[in-house]
């Protein structure tokens, strides 16, 4: 990693999200909520409101166990669903992936989009969640130090 390279700051809190009456953990970055950011560099669709990957609301374990081995992955690059509907909570509405590339102590946020799994897809199993996504144009990648990272991430897996 080369000299004036800029660091992000990701912090996991709990705060009100747009369709969430109750506190729940959102995903900042350097003071943004994900979703609002999202909201900005993408004002066609509506990404506000939506929730990161909390286990403790996703209900299927199938659904569970492929959002943890993601987050858990020792793979240098991983598509890791990051946030989703709040609705049904589930991986099947609404889910946003991120390019998670391992460079070093950092982890760089390389691309993010929406993921396009399709309901055929989805019933034979998840790991095709990543393999077909509408990438955002408009998304500058954002590098984070590795431990702050999972430090901040290991919140949502509680």
């Amino acid at each position: 990693m080369g000299a004036g390279l800029e660091i992000n700051k990701m912090e996991v809190i709990k705060m009100k999200s747009k369709y969430c009456d109750n506190e729940h953990y959102c995903i900042v970055v350097d003071g943004n909520p994900l979703d609002s950011l999202l909201q900005s560099i993408n004002s066609e669709e509506d990404y506000e409101g939506l929730i990161p990957t909390i286990l403790d609301w996703i209900d299927e374990p199938r659904e569970k166990s492929l959002v943890l081995s993601r987050y858990r992955s020792p793979e240098q690059i991983v598509m890791l669903p990051i946030l989703m509907c709040p609705d049904d909570c589930d991986l099947w509405c609404t889910l946003v992936v991120v390019e998670v590339v391992k460079e070093g102590s950092f982890i760089k946020w390389n691309r993010i989009g929406l993921d396009r799994s399709t309901r055929e897809e989805l019933i034979n199993g998840y790991e095709c969640i990543g393999t077909r996504v509408d990438w955002f144009a408009d998304f500058q990648s954002m590098t984070f130090k590795q431990d702050e990272y999972y430090a901040q991430l290991k919140k949502l897996l509680h």
